[in-house]
């Protein structure tokens, strides 16, 4: 419905509902973080949160419109799971919006109420084309009851994507924030709600890691961050908080590079019982030259490959706990350049290098995922890889420092490498797919050529190997029996 008011008609009301099947609470969870107004308004080109925190009273948003005007909210009333009541200032017009949420038989009615007050000038134009404001209100409800529904059809690989792929130009482009920018373009809202879900992520005290786990906390999910340096932790879980608002955020101390602190962390883990809903494996570092751990592996090989098998393998009796478990591996485009070693995991063979080394390691993380893929689909566990794109982060400046020079002005920010962990993690399309490659939430090929395709025999002789070192590396040894007295 949409009413007019004053002389000169400067005030325009919309009362307008929509219906959907989703529960109230997770309802109001999504819509009440009002920066995700640009998932499901199209006339939106971006909005972003100016306070931190969890939405209350005093929360404040920038929405950039697509229009080329902004509009800054401030939210002035807050029920939770009842109401939202925001004042709207811009340089067109004021306004008062106010969003109501009741339960029904069938789910969840929201309610919009905007009263729109235009200065005279513009008052004239909306009085000439009221229909323009209907068909606005419309459009952005009807958007967000597809974001609520949240009925979305997984992304199928493409033969256009993949061909695309396998040429150096569009391929290389892909992995640029160009090729972020224009990928989002074709994405579906996140209305996800992981207040209910655990996840544990190891490396996530700086670059991707720690975006993504900061994306998954403005979710509302349980976190387990898996770091080696417990101060830098506390100091991230501090910042995490008065960021997010959630304070479900939990620390365990483990080098993913060190077996020992792989099982040990392991052990915890299992000991607590707690399920696992998302596991993401997403520590890393690229080495030069070659060194070896205190416990006498290729570091490339223990932090990328051992580790991840090691604490997977090992979590598999928590994942399986949960009703659609997932593990995320954050793997590297450069993998398509290698193939893997099977008769040399650990780089002992020839001159090193630390990206061919990182990029082998990552090709195993690949088969594992698609292994892990196979081996528990009845388990309801979806795994799935996925590759940031070229990000700027510390361990590219530091590790890459000639390849930074040349492609600085091209990267992405740590936010938009993260994306499609944090879908991947949480989105419910994501769920129904399992042992795929992902880049910018659009499946691409795990090979582009095939001589980087490893046999079937070679398949199995890397996971004999893993799992052979998953044993001999195990901190707990089996209790020996003692002898009987008489």
């Amino acid at each position: 419905m949409l009413t007019m008011e004053g002389n000169m008609s400067k005030v325009i009301t919309l009362d307008k509902t929509i219906e959907v099947t989703r529960k109230l609470h997770e309802a109001f969870a999504y819509v009440s973080e009002f920066s995700r107004i640009e998932q499901w308004d199209p006339a939106v080109a971006s909005a972003s949160k100016l306070t931190t925190g969890k939405p209350g009273i005093g929360s404040r948003y920038q929405i950039d419109m697509k229009a080329g005007f902004s509009l800054y909210y401030e939210i002035i009333e807050f029920e939770v799971n009842k109401r939202l009541l925001m004042t709207v200032d811009s340089t067109l017009f004021t306004a008062i919006e106010e969003i109501v949420f009741t339960t029904t038989d069938t789910g969840t009615k929201v309610r919009y109420i905007a009263n729109f007050n235009f200065p005279a000038p513009i008052a004239i134009i909306s009085r000439l084309n009221p229909a323009v404001m209907n068909w606005v209100g419309n459009t952005a409800l009807e958007g967000l009851r597809k974001a609520l529904e949240d009925n979305f059809t997984t992304p199928k690989a493409s033969n256009v994507l993949a061909a695309a792929d396998k040429l150096i130009l569009p391929g290389v482009w892909r992995f640029t924030r160009l090729g972020y920018t224009s990928s989002r373009k074709r994405w579906n809202a996140l209305s996800a709600y992981m207040y209910d879900r655990h996840v544990v992520i190891t490396g996530a005290t700086s670059g991707i890691g720690l975006a993504a786990a900061k994306q998954l906390a403005e979710l509302g999910a349980e976190l387990t961050l898996v770091v080696r340096d417990k101060n830098k932790a506390q100091q991230v879980v501090r910042e995490l908080i008065e960021q997010t608002g959630n304070t479900r955020i939990n620390i365990e101390l483990a080098d993913m590079s060190l077996m020992k602190d792989v099982h040990a962390l392991a052990d915890r883990l299992l000991k607590a019982g707690n399920q696992v809903d998302i596991l993401i494996n997403n520590a890393g570092a690229l080495f030069n030259p070659r060194k070896q751990t205190t416990e006498g592996l290729e570091q490339s090989f223990a932090l990328l490959l051992l580790g991840p098998y090691i604490l997977t393998e090992r979590l598999h009796s928590l994942l399986a706990k949960s009703e659609s478990a997932r593990v995320v591996n954050v793997l590297s485009g450069g993998m398509y350049s290698q193939k893997i070693q099977v008769n040399d995991l650990q780089s002992q063979r020839g001159e090193y290098s630390g990206s061919t080394a990182y990029a082998r390691a990552k090709r195993g993380l690949m088969i594992l995922t698609e292994e892990w893929a196979k081996r528990w689909q009845g388990d309801d566990i979806s795994v799935n890889a996925m590759h940031p794109g070229w990000v700027d982060t510390p361990g590219v400046v530091n590790a890459l420092p000639e390849f930074y020079r040349v492609t600085k002005c091209f990267l992405r920010n740590p936010e938009q490498g993260a994306d499609t962990i944090t879908w991947l993690a949480a989105a419910k399309e994501a769920s129904k797919v399992s042992g795929k490659f992902w880049l910018d939430r659009e499946q691409h090929p795990s090979h582009l050529s095939k001589r980087t395709v490893e046999t079937a025999a070679q398949r199995k002789q890397l996971l004999v190997a893993l799992e052979k070192l998953e044993k001999t590396t195990a901190t707990t040894k089996p209790k020996q029996r003692k002898k009987a007295t008489s």
